[in-house]
């Protein structure tokens, strides 16, 4: 003889425990990749601004090489990228022809340029503040002043 059991609902849900369950290791899972995903960020941010700055530093180099072939004249000069849209980036050129920059008076200008994030806005560089440093010499030769100056 067969005996039969009551009719018994079944059921087509979750029961709370394997919901949480659930959640759980979903959570373990997402979140180191959280974490991936908001370090790559960060290193895309900081690789972006290195890289304006080095192309910034080497534009102003470029700049002021043509200048000094051309005119021969030493200064220290400084300002920021705010019309190449990076008003947080700061710049300072030094053009010295003195032996102890590394020039010859009057026949080798040691060139410097040195651009800078300027994290907390006081214009000056501060140790922690990254930066990007390129330095070059010219001579002082006719043929550079005459194509430099258009003659």
């Amino acid at each position: 003889m067969k005996t039969t059991l009551p009719n018994r609902r079944t059921r087509s849900g979750q029961t709370l425990i394997e919901l949480v369950a659930a959640t759980t290791m979903m959570a373990i899972a997402i979140v180191p990749g959280l974490e991936l995903m908001r370090d790559g960020v960060r290193v895309s941010r900081e690789l972006e601004a290195a890289s304006a700055m080095t192309t910034l530093c080497v534009s102003k180099l470029e700049e002021h090489l043509a200048d000094s072939a051309a005119a021969w004249t030493t200064t220290t000069t400084s300002g920021n990228f705010a019309s190449e849209g990076y008003a947080s980036l700061r710049y300072s050129v030094t053009r010295s022809d003195e032996a102890s920059d590394g020039g010859i008076t009057n026949r080798l200008m040691a060139l410097s340029v040195t651009v800078w994030e300027d994290a907390d806005g006081d214009t000056t560089l501060d140790a922690e503040e990254s930066q990007v440093t390129f330095s070059t010499k010219v001579a002082r030769i006719a043929s550079y002043e005459n194509e430099a100056s258009g003659t």
